[in-house]
């Protein structure tokens, strides 16, 4: 016989069956690693307080940015109730510059402010609004928004 004949006599014919466990163990550990980290990325990065009542459509506008940019959906859907946003949404996140002047009538407020929106390449920069309505629990909501 050839050296090469004895040599294949030589070897494990098992071999390949036990790197198979191997492989699946590192298929998982990468898959979990990854699953992980779409987790941290997705989850909620802050807590922001829902405007009571007696807050103003400034201070409900102002909230509603904070939750948006800290994933806090829950808020920013209580906010704008025609907003879906869930744990794997991804909206970017609002600055707020500087909030200018609010018109409309006292029950459907248009509050202006420059925006800086991040994250979302739909989303232009620049002056926007949003006009809000008293919700049936009496806080403000957002039902409208619009770039000037």
């Amino acid at each position: 016989m050839s050296t090469t004949l004895d040599h294949r006599a030589d070897r494990d014919p098992f071999a390949a069956t036990r790197r198979w466990p191997r492989r699946a163990r590192a298929v998982g550990t990468t898959l979990a690693v990854a699953a992980g980290a779409v987790w941290v990325v997705t989850s909620p990065r802050g807590d922001v307080p829902l405007p009571g009542p007696d807050a103003t459509p400034e201070e409900v506008v102002v909230a509603y940015a904070e939750a948006i940019s800290a994933r806090d959906f829950a808020t920013a859907n209580a906010i704008s109730p025609s907003d879906d946003h869930d744990r794997f949404s991804w909206p970017g996140s609002i600055d707020i510059e500087q909030l200018r002047e609010t018109r409309g009538t006292p029950t459907r407020p248009w509050v202006f402010f420059d925006a800086d929106f991040s994250g979302d390449a739909t989303m232009q920069d620049g002056l926007w609004g949003y006009v809000l309505e008293r919700g049936e629990d009496g806080r403000w909501q957002i039902v409208d928004a619009g770039v000037i």
